[in-house]
């Protein structure tokens, strides 16, 4: 959120929001939960109907899904955006702004081959979006084995699925969005 941001909607934005995604915020007002809830009213505004929100329900480890519906979604947020995927097939996308490198994560993150084309920040986030964007494809985590693929191409197969990545240009921004193709 941008510095000065009014969180006066804040609670009548929770407010609006039904149970089943009320269960998944904190009721504490900050700029994380209210990039949660514009992330959260983006979707309702982009479905065909705004009832289908409190539909949604949450795999094991959290991805939403709207149950019986072939409306896929994803929502990403950093400081000061949120960007929300939708598409007729599974979707996952992250958003971050320039990170530095965490050497320190490599070899948790990244495959060798991915480590080695890491040259300054850009290469970093780059590689960090689109690791991050196939996680939530999966609807997975760092148990996923995160460097035993690369996402050096726009696409692999990598879990038994055929994976596309795409840039998602944004300015000040880098984004990725990975669909099963």
């Amino acid at each position: 959120m941008p510095q000065g941001f009014d969180y006066s909607n804040q609670n009548e934005l929770y407010g609006q929001m039904p149970q089943n995604i009320k269960s998944v915020l904190s009721e504490k007002k900050s700029s994380k939960q209210m990039l949660s809830l514009l992330g959260w009213q983006l979707l309702a505004e982009n479905l065909p109907n705004e009832v289908l929100l409190s539909e949604v329900q949450f795999e094991e480890k959290g991805k939403p899904f709207i149950p019986n519906s072939k409306i896929y979604f994803n929502i990403s947020n950093t400081k000061g955006i949120v960007v929300l995927a939708m598409h007729n097939r599974p979707v996952g996308i992250d958003v971050e702004r320039l990170r530095e490198p965490r050497e320190v994560i490599y070899s948790r993150v990244f495959c060798s081959e991915e480590v080695r084309s890491i040259k300054c920040s850009e290469d970093f986030t780059r590689l960090w979006t689109r690791k991050e964007a196939v996680v939530k494809l999966f609807g997975g985590g760092l148990s996923m084995g995160l460097n035993s693929f690369s996402v050096l191409s726009d696409e692999f197969e990598v879990f038994g699925k055929h994976v596309k990545l795409e840039q998602v240009l944004i300015d000040g921004f880098i984004a990725h969005c990975a669909v099963y193709a």
